[in-house]
């Protein structure tokens, strides 16, 4: 006895030919958010840190809504990029290397070159070249990068 729900032959639920099986576009689209949205969220997180720094020095004269604002922003786009994980495990990995553990190993490797490299960055305020100077020589990005890192691991582990 046939199932009594069974579809028409020939059918195919609406939308399906949008559907496409292929993983590539959304590898390559998750890299691409994953490597542009990282490093802003990592400026956003390090220049709302330094500026609650001043903090102690200004009391109630410092933007603390700001501030604060920038680190759980910087926080949220960070998220992000982990959650990517569940999507596509490569594009989190890739951007935990990139602006996490490569800029970490080249400052434990050569310090004074990555105070340069940094400084070279284009299109950056001098206060913000000193606020990733202090996340980087403080080994926070070489943590943030291995903490996205094991994320996209995870997320390859959950897929199996």
């Amino acid at each position: 006895m046939a199932n009594r729900f069974d579809p028409p032959a020939g059918w195919t639920p609406p939308g399906s030919q949008f559907q496409t099986s292929s993983t590539v576009s959304r590898t390559v689209v998750g890299a691409f958010l994953a490597v542009l949205v990282t490093p802003i969220g990592i400026a956003l997180a390090a220049h709302g840190a330094l500026d609650t720094s001043r903090w102690v020095i200004l009391g109630d004269a410092a933007d603390r809504f700001g501030s604060a604002a920038q680190i759980i922003g910087g926080g949220l786009l960070l998220l992000l990029v982990s959650a990517l994980a569940g999507f596509t495990p490569v594009a989190t990995i890739l951007a935990g290397l990139v602006w996490g553990v490569l800029p970490g190993l080249i400052y434990f490797v050569s310090p004074e070159s990555t105070w340069r490299l940094v400084g070279d960055l284009p299109l950056m305020t001098d206060e913000l070249h000193i606020a990733l100077n202090s996340w980087i020589t403080s080994g926070f990005t070489f943590v943030l990068g291995l903490l996205l890192v094991g994320a996209g691991v995870a997320g390859t582990l959950r897929q199996r």
